[in-house]
């Protein structure tokens, strides 16, 4: 990656955006939804509220016509797009072509480049970054509140939240300019960087809980059951009702041999194993037991405020609102039962999903909210209903009648065979009157429900052909 050169991308976003607020004028920031996205707009809010700026923050699902149309009748002078935009290129020009409009995201552009002078595109991807490993839509919404003021990198520690969130670090160790924004968060000490265990639930959750909802990865015979979870640590010598965050250091360890004895003994894959232990974030800010202070928890609490259309919430936590943590705290329950009976019907009815020589097609109707069918992907592949090597796709109705929308999730097996889902669905979507993108390893798609046998034909041959000019095939 040419970090230089995007740098200098970054100081012409933040450049634009400065001008704007010595002019007066309301800043528009438009987020998406998810952990990296909601802090992403906290972090641009942040360093706008330091410069005295006004601005207005919405955060959205997606950004499709309907939303643009919406905020050209705003007529503002200035919009800033974070960590989405990049697939809506050509619609940001239609719509805000008399405005100055800054896209800070990471995801890889999908229709063709910028032509508006006034419009500026801060993407990694430009400079031969990973979209998925490299930087996050937090870390470009980082690197521009840095650009507009120094004092901005003690908010290093939230573009690491939305980075776990984002799942930059799913190897187990973080990569490319995120290795700076750790830096720059250890220079203030704001965060220690521990190899510990990477379930969830560090903080908040007893071990048996931790080992009974384990899903990244899943261990097998103790995931989904939590008596099977406390047999397991008491033949340990462990205490089911500890927390892991409570453990001498030298238990730690003892834990986490046993686990990895454990996922060898049940054939689990290396790439399993080595997810097991790695970075760990923690965030000096707040105490041991609190979610926010690891930033897994942190990003599952953003995320549960974005899922349920009260992405605000989110940013109100990270800004410090302690009123909106406490309401939060409520929500994530909700999200972590619906994630428990969301796995409960995969597997009771992954017979239905349609096989076919490329992919899994899993439609759910209304079973699955659409909101969550990415969850559910991730899920499906992590309890080991699908192989590795095979993306899953599973699509739910959607809140809009007459669609469908769709998740899905690979893994690094499948981008090694070649398979880029972002591009396979964008293609799709194109074919089938939809919208569809997204980055190689997780990828969305929206598509008329009468589609979608056509679409599980379609993406099978999609698939096909980048498994034939691309990757390697070692099955």
């Amino acid at each position: 990656m040419d970090k230089n050169a995007f740098l200098e991308k970054v100081r012409e976003g933040a450049e634009l955006i400065k001008m704007h607020i010595e002019l007066g004028h309301t800043i528009r920031i438009v987020s998406h939804r998810d952990a990296d996205g909601i802090t992403a707009g906290a972090i641009l809010a942040k360093a706008l509220a330091r410069e005295g700026a006004d601005f207005h923050l919405s955060i959205v699902k997606q950004l499709g016509e309907d939303t643009l149309k919406e905020l050209a009748e705003e007529k503002q002078k200035i919009y800033v797009f974070s960590d989405l935009g990049s697939g809506s290129i050509k619609l940001i020009e239609n719509y805000l072509k008399d405005a100055s409009v800054v896209i800070a995201d990471h995801h890889p552009p999908e229709d063709g480049e910028i032509e508006q002078e006034n419009h500026i595109l801060v993407n990694p991807t430009q400079f031969g970054a990973d979209s998925v490993r490299d930087l996050s839509g937090s870390g470009v919404a980082y690197f521009i509140a840095r650009a507009i003021n120094e004092r901005n990198k003690d908010l290093s520690y939230l573009a690491l939240v939305g980075a776990v969130g984002d799942m930059q670090e799913i190897d187990g160790q973080f990569h490319g300019m995120n290795l700076d924004i750790v830096e720059d968060a250890k220079e203030l000490d704001l965060i220690e960087l521990r190899k510990e265990l990477r379930l969830f639930g560090r903080e908040t959750r007893t071990l048996a809980q931790m080992l009974a909802y384990a899903s990244n990865p899943e261990l097998p015979g103790i995931t989904g059951d939590l008596r099977n979870a406390i047999e397991f640590l008491r033949s340990k010598g462990f205490d089911p009702d500890m927390k892991y965050w409570q453990l001498r250091e030298e238990e730690k360890r003892k834990l986490h041999d046993a686990l990895v004895i454990h996922l060898i003994k049940n054939n689990a894959s290396k790439e399993d194993i080595d997810r097991l232990i790695g970075d760990v974030v923690l965030i000096k800010l707040y105490p041991e037991g609190d979610p926010r202070h690891e930033a897994r928890e942190f990003a599952t609490l953003l995320n549960a405020t974005g899922r349920l259309n009260m992405g605000t919430l989110g940013v109100a936590i990270c800004l410090g609102d302690e009123k909106a943590f406490k309401d939060a705290l409520k929500l994530v329950d909700e999200y972590k039962r619906e994630q428990i009976e969301m796995r409960r019907y995969l597997i009771q009815n992954w017979s239905n999903a349609v096989e076919k020589e490329h992919a899994y097609i899993f439609y759910a109707g209304k079973n699955i909210k659409d909101t969550m069918v990415g969850i559910a992907a991730t899920m499906a592949i992590n309890a080991q209903l699908a192989k590795p090597e095979k993306p899953v796709i599973v699509l739910a109705d959607s809140e809009e009648d007459g669609l469908v929308k769709g998740s899905a999730r690979t893994t690094k097996k499948g981008i090694e065979k070649g398979y880029d889902l972002g591009e396979a669905l964008r293609k799709a979507a194109e074919i089938l009157g939809g919208e569809g993108g997204g980055h190689a390893i997780a990828a969305g798609i929206r598509i008329p429900k009468d589609k979608i046998d056509e679409f599980a034909e379609l993406i099978d041959k999609l698939l096909e052909e980048q498994n034939s000019s691309g990757g390697t095939d070692e099955n």
